[in-house]
């Protein structure tokens, strides 16, 4: 089951590098041209993979370590200055009482369920702490994986809170949904640091999702030698980016990291202690199972 395990993880990395170039184009096209968003994204998205596949298949990502760094540091930067901007907004809104939040939609909880489902690739990443066992012992990577869990979700939740009062779903303004157009109603000299930040980590981040599909193509069988998990891995991608919409290439990503958690939920019912803890894995599982099968992308 491990192996399969390793399998469906390959699938969700390919699928994941083709939603991480999408976005990165999606905000390029955004910034220079929006009309041209149906063209360009697609085109920009397959030449970052090709980019990508032939720096992997020819130098490896060694050298590109620090791009990782640059990037890292310019979302933290740029994420504080974005959310305090946001925050401020929204007090100034409200100690005017101009403050208007966007209507909840009329859905039925299983359908939000079900969408909720389709963006678990957003908040996902954290199995990758399990290949650093050759630098870290296991407490320090379990501590890293829940200690990162906990700030993600801080940042998630807050980011959200502050920025639903400038969508500008039913006010005269109209709807925005993108970070991109938000950014631009509040702050325009923000958006483009938003535009290289978010260049410069969705491309760090489809690196290290090609690389680590890579790595795990060479340990499921003898044949991925060479150059060959890369030139496969990234013709998938490729066709991925190049013919399915960015809002579906985040279920399809949900959906098989989802497959890829409940195998390992039942890994670990199988191998816990504990009825307690076997309960809870097996429920887990079910869920994750739940995701992969009926989850639906929020369009």
């Amino acid at each position: 089951m491990g192996t399969g395990a390793d399998g469906v993880i390959v699938i969700a990395y390919v699928i994941s590098v083709a939603l991480y170039l999408r976005i990165m184009a999606q905000y390029l096209v955004g910034f220079v041209d929006s009309a041209g968003s149906a063209l360009w994204e697609p085109v920009i998205a397959c030449v970052a993979v090709a980019l990508i596949v032939a720096i992997g298949a020819i130098r490896g990502f060694a050298g590109l370590n620090r791009l990782d760094r640059v990037s890292l540091i310019a979302v933290l930067i740029l994420t504080t200055v974005l959310g305090g901007v946001l925050l401020l907004h929204d007090l100034t809104t409200a100690s005017s009482g101009s403050l208007r939040l966007p209507p909840v939609p009329s859905l039925p909880p299983l359908s939000v369920l079900l969408i909720l489902g389709g963006i678990v690739i957003t908040v996902q990443g954290f199995e990758t702490v399990r290949y650093l066992g050759n630098e870290y012992d296991a407490p320090t990577r379990v501590w890293a994986s829940r200690l990162a869990q906990i700030v993600s979700a801080s940042i998630y939740i807050g980011f959200v809170a502050v920025a639903t009062p400038v969508m500008g779903i039913g006010t005269h303004a109209g709807a925005d949904t993108t970070l991109l157009n938000i950014t631009g109603r509040i702050a325009p000299w923000l958006a483009l640091p938003l535009v290289l930040s978010a260049v410069l980590s969705q491309f760090s981040a489809a690196i290290a999702d090609t690389a680590a599909a890579d790595g795990n193509l060479r340990g499921l069988n003898k044949w991925f030698t060479g150059p060959r998990p890369y030139l496969i891995s990234g013709a998938a991608a490729i066709a991925l980016a190049a013919t399915v919409p960015t809002l579906t290439i985040v279920a399809i990503a949900s959906r098989a990291f989802a497959a890829y958690y409940a195998l390992q939920a039942v890994i670990a019912m199988r191998t816990t202690t504990g009825v307690l803890r076997k309960t809870g894995f097996a429920f887990l599982a079910l869920v994750m199972l739940g995701v992969t099968i009926f989850a639906q992308p929020a369009s």
